[in-house]
């Protein structure tokens, strides 16, 4: 059930025109937000609740986790109708993690310890990195350098056009936390219990936040941001802001259980699900618990705003559908299996997901009806990935497919 309810409102009607990466925003607030670029080349309509973190690094195709450093999981580009494969090809390891894409190239990195620079119309092999070390977070990308972490506690920075590496760094524990970038700083945390914040450019480290747990405890989330902050959840259930430019606690919530998925960063407000089954909304500003509601099951993955409605999978099958502003449980049904992530949505409104099952399923989010799914093979871990109009999707067994 819903817990303590404090719903949000906007007051009246405001348009305000924002400058982003060479960009002319006009943004229009009246409880959704209408977002257009109108630079001669794109036009994009996202609505939603008060989504206001724009992020410069979102200039690539889909260059982290989630699309952007607030996770928001949404593309400019549409999901394909009823999509035939394109290309295959099979690793010599599973992949946990997402690929991510940038110009031609596809990026994918998995448990055969190497990063994979892949052609996005063949599938053709352009370069590989051998990390030495197994991979299961998402590459980062921004500009022409990709970043890759390893479960041996090194984060290794790549040119992306020829695999050479441009600096490494160690820390002192596993990392499991796919890492994002933004204002070229990249954001990650690692199994030593610090979160780090490293100059994108050269791996210097320009603080680390000492986030205190228990001894078998860790950072396996992936960070999110806003302007001012930076959040990310432990493994004992507290769940932290972080100011970006100091590294200084901003505010620490303790929640119920462990936290292992990245939040969505949406505006003034910050949405997770933990392992007492419950999601949980945020105020971003004092870290106050808004609402609370439990499920059936431990939710997973990053929850996806769509119109007022958070979608969220768990770990029975169930795919939720709660109002962002109070937690209430509005829609739910089973897809058969455990969902090991959230849906990536298209500007078509259509919301892909994948089962450990190896199932890939397409919904219409206005009717929330399923158009189309497809047999993968193997578990999907990572969220899929969609880029120039075509899913990528990697599985537990190694393949990475691309699907037009």
């Amino acid at each position: 059930m819903p817990g303590r309810i404090q719903p949000q409102k906007s007051s009246g009607d405001e348009t305000q025109e924002l400058h982003v990466s060479g960009r002319r925003f006009l943004m229009k607030v009246d409880g959704s937000v209408d977002w257009t670029i109108f630079d001669g080349k794109l036009k994009i309509l996202f609505l939603g609740a008060l989504i206001l973190t724009i992020i410069s690094a979102r200039a690539a195709d889909w260059p982290m986790i989630g699309g952007d450093a607030g996770h928001t999981f949404h593309s400019t580009h549409s999901v394909p109708a009823n999509p035939v494969k394109l290309w295959e090809i099979k690793l010599g390891g599973g992949v946990y993690g997402s690929p991510v894409a940038s110009g031609k190239a596809v990026y994918v990195a998995g448990h055969d310890q190497r990063l994979w620079a892949l052609d996005k119309e063949r599938g053709r092999v352009l370069w590989n990195y051998a990390a030495g070390s197994a991979i299961s977070a998402t590459p980062v990308i921004a500009g022409e350098t990709i970043a890759v972490a390893s479960k041996d506690g090194t984060v290794t920075a790549l040119n992306t056009k020829t695999g050479k590496q441009k600096w490494q760094i160690r820390t002192g524990g596993k990392i499991l936390s796919s890492p994002v970038v933004d204002d070229d700083t990249l954001y990650l945390g690692s199994n030593d219990l610090f979160l780090y914040a490293l100059d994108f450019a050269n791996g210097k480290i320009l603080w680390r936040y000492y986030a205190e747990d228990y001894r078998y405890g860790g950072l396996y989330a992936s960070p999110g941001l806003d302007k001012e902050r930076v959040y990310i959840g432990a493994k004992n259930g507290v769940f932290h802001a972080i100011w970006r430019h100091s590294g200084k606690p901003a505010w620490r919530t303790e929640l119920g259980s462990a936290i292992y998925d990245a939040p969505l960063v949406a505006g003034d407000t910050i949405y997770l699900g933990a392992y007492d089954r419950r999601v949980y909304a945020l105020d971003a500003s004092t870290g106050a618990i808004v609402w609370r509601t439990e499920l059936e099951d431990w939710p997973q993955g990053t929850p996806l705003l769509m119109d007022g409605i958070l979608y969220i999978g768990s770990h029975n099958g169930t795919l939720y559908g709660l109002k962002a502003a109070d937690g209430a449980v509005v829609w739910q049904t089973s897809l058969g299996s455990e969902l090991r992530h959230g849906f990536t949505v298209g500007a078509n409104r259509i919301g892909v997901i994948g089962t450990m099952s190896g199932r890939l399923y397409a919904m219409d989010l206005d009717t929330r009806k399923i158009v189309w799914e497809k047999n993968i093979g193997s578990a999907v871990f990572g969220a899929p990935m969609l880029a120039d109009n075509t899913l990528f999707v990697a599985t537990q067994e190694g393949g990475v497919s691309a699907w037009r």
